[in-house]
């Protein structure tokens, strides 16, 4: 079971270093297609549509795993004051409880995107000519991670579901 228990977190991991290598790769394509973007406005009088679309488009990537990245790092904003002062058996209880809200809610937008995907099938972006189901991937990808993270997050906190984030990290190292 160790074994079997070592082999998933050791699949988390990797996938958190892929997630993180997607994330910085996307954030230095939007800064360059900006750079590029501006610059060719203001030194050669040439707008670049294709550069605007690019940078949007990689934000919008860029914020949906961001936000799973967030997740696994504990940095989402949370009011836990009242939660953290229950005893332990409640404490897990609230962090079970608030974890399904939470999964629920994506699960809605996974199934909500659907349709959208669909429809990206079918179009095009103005300016690169790029299937839209390409930039609506985002959603259920995202969501999905976000998800992935969330689960991990309640196991990992288990013992102390609303323990700052300091003590996590200094039993983890």
């Amino acid at each position: 079971m160790d074994q079997q228990m070592h082999g998933y977190w050791r699949w988390v991991e990797g996938l958190r270093r892929l997630m993180s290598g997607i994330v910085v790769a996307l954030f230095v394509i939007m800064m360059a297609s900006v750079l590029l973007q501006v610059g060719s406005r203001y030194l050669f009088s040439y707008t670049t549509a294709w550069a605007t679309e690019l940078s949007t488009f990689c934000q919008i990537w860029l914020v949906l795993l961001g936000a799973g990245i967030a997740m696994a790092r504990n940095q989402h904003v949370a009011i836990d004051l009242l939660p953290g002062m229950l005893p332990l058996r409640y404490a897990q209880i609230a962090s079970v409880l608030s974890a399904v809200v939470i999964l629920v809610f994506l699960g809605a937008v996974v199934y909500g995107s659907m349709p959208l995907i669909r429809l990206g099938f079918m179009q095009s972006s103005p300016a690169m000519s790029i299937p839209l189901w390409i930039v609506y991937a985002c959603l259920p990808i995202g969501a999905l991670y976000i998800a992935l993270e969330l689960v991990v997050s309640v196991i990992r906190r288990w013992n102390d579901p609303f323990a700052a984030v300091d003590t996590l990290d200094a039993e983890v190292a």
